[in-house]
């Protein structure tokens, strides 16, 4: 509220005065019975320091000879006294004409694209897409036709689910939403058996619908019957239904990772090459005039967008760093190799035994012919059912 009063004052003007004489606060009390507000009231002796609005402060003149105050103005604020003391510098008025026109001029334009929810979507085949329809920073805003923009994408990416595509002031916004693709599921009116997909012998089963053809103890093999959809009632007749449980067992799997002892790695030289550039209104101006280096060097890019309040500016600082690199012999020692090759089999222990219970695990190791080799041997619970559909000649 403060704030907004503050604003007002200034926009309409105020100006700070003195008022001296023997009654003070009689002048006060005309002064609010006539309507004026004063507000910032001090004293300092026999003189107050006032404020009012400019407009209002004609009408004082008649209250403080009423009152026999004497008043005179020391400061004045706000606008209007601000343009009255630079009407004659009509190149001021005319650089802020000009600096209207030209945010007016620039507003019609794209200068941002902003894409938002893009996970997975390459976002550089996104902006080559929508460049070869013509769209791209400075682009003029009424030539962009946002609903071909978003049948045109929804067309060329089966990945994404829905897109929205706006117009934001100056930018351009993609906001994407990505497909998930559902496991492939045959539907509960479908017919189906249920088969073992790995090697395993039987701890438990779970039978919703069908007709167990394992028992608990069996030993199984992959693609074996485990849940017939052949279901045959109490008068003997058999019928087709859509087998559905889940078959534990215990299984066994084998995860094995090598590591060379001499290797070769890709390391920095020190040397780099640093190049940079503006790029301003969709125009891209160098700062630099060093080439890209062509062979052994590596390249990295930063990127400054320049925003004020939020809102980012048609201007971006472009920073190249290439960096040279060069192939380096290292020889490892067997237990550093040993320790690599560890982490990269939990990695993978991690990945694909995430949906596994692990019984037991028995690891080796041995370092042989220049090669450390990590073997891990896996007894684990899970549940090896799968469902394959019954297709029936009519």
């Amino acid at each position: 509220m403060k704030v907004l009063l503050k604003i007002i004052r200034f926009l309409w003007g105020y100006v700070i005065f003195t008022a001296s004489g023997a009654f003070p606060e009689r002048f006060i009390n005309l002064s609010a019975k006539a309507g004026v507000s004063l507000f910032n009231i001090k004293r300092q002796g026999a003189v107050l320091y006032c404020s009012t609005m400019a407009s209002e402060y004609k009408a004082l003149r008649r209250i403080s000879k009423k009152s026999g105050i004497k008043i005179k103005i020391k400061e004045k604020h706000g606008f209007p006294f601000f343009v009255r003391k630079y009407k004659k510098r009509k190149g001021i008025f005319v650089g802020i004409l000009c600096f209207g026109l030209t945010l007016y001029f620039l507003s019609l334009y794209i200068w941002s694209i902003d894409v938002q929810g893009a996970t997975t979507l390459d976002k550089n085949e996104l902006s080559n897409l929508i460049g070869g329809l013509g769209v791209s920073a400075g682009t003029l805003k009424s030539e962009i036709d946002t609903p071909m923009l978003e049948k045109t994408i929804m067309k060329n990416f089966d990945n994404i689910a829905w897109v929205s595509v706006n117009i934001k002031g100056s930018t351009l916004s993609f906001e994407l939403k990505e497909r998930v693709i559902p496991p492939q599921i045959i539907p509960k009116t479908a017919p189906c058996n249920v088969k073992s997909n790995s090697d395993g012998q039987i701890t438990r089963m779970e039978i919703y619908q069908g007709t167990p053809e394992v028992k608990y103890g069996d030993a199984v093999v992959k693609g074996q019957l485990l849940i017939n959809g052949f279901v045959e009632d109490d008068f003997g007749v058999c019928n087709v239904r859509h087998a559905d449980g889940k078959v534990f067992a215990l299984t066994k799997h084998e995860l094995k990772k090598e590591m060379d002892l001499c290797q070769t790695e890709r390391q920095s030289t020190g040397k780099t090459v640093v190049r940079k550039r503006l790029k301003l209104f969709g125009l891209e101006l160098p700062l630099t005039l060093i080439s890209a280096p062509e062979k052994d060097y590596e390249k990295s890019v930063q990127v400054n967008n320049i925003n004020i309040l939020g809102v980012n500016l048609p201007i971006s600082y472009y920073k190249e760093v290439w960096t040279q690199i060069c192939d380096k012999k290292i020889v490892l020692s067997g237990d550093d190799a040993l320790l690599k090759a560890n982490e990269e089999l939990e990695s993978e222990e991690k990945e694909m035994l995430k949906d596994v219970k692990i019984i037991s695990k028995d690891k080796k190791e041995k370092v042989e012919n220049g090669r450390a080799i990590v073997i891990a041997n896996y007894v684990c619970e899970e549940n090896i059912a799968v469902q394959e559909e019954i297709f029936l000649e009519n």
